[in-house]
């Protein structure tokens, strides 16, 4: 079975740095992306996509990354459930393998 995802774009936030209960470091950080067409009104729309990073990534992202810098990332797509009264929900996450500072 295959689960990648491959994306580039410009950071539009900034990652924040945290912490698990058990002291593994990650951060989150949107990617700002501009699709390869334009729309009906002819303008490039673009998707804000989130993504995690663990351990030294997140780190290392949190040292050199400045908003309107390039990123590539490489990782997969992972899901968790949320159950509110009866009803399950499922998020979705994008979860980098491996990233590219393609600005620095």
């Amino acid at each position: 079975m295959i689960n990648n995802v491959v994306l580039t774009g410009r950071i539009a936030e900034l990652p924040k740095l945290r912490e698990t209960a058990t002291g593994i470091k990650y951060a989150t950080i949107l990617l700002d992306i501009v699709r390869p067409f334009k729309n009906s009104n002819g303008i490039y729309d673009s998707d804000k996509i989130s993504v995690t990073l663990w351990k030294g990534i997140a780190e290392t992202a949190g040292e050199v990354c400045k908003v309107g810098d390039m990123l590539g990332v490489k990782g997969r797509i992972q899901t968790y459930s949320v159950e509110k009264e009866t009803q399950t929900y499922y998020n979705y996450e994008v979860v980098a393998e491996h990233v590219s500072f393609m600005s620095v």
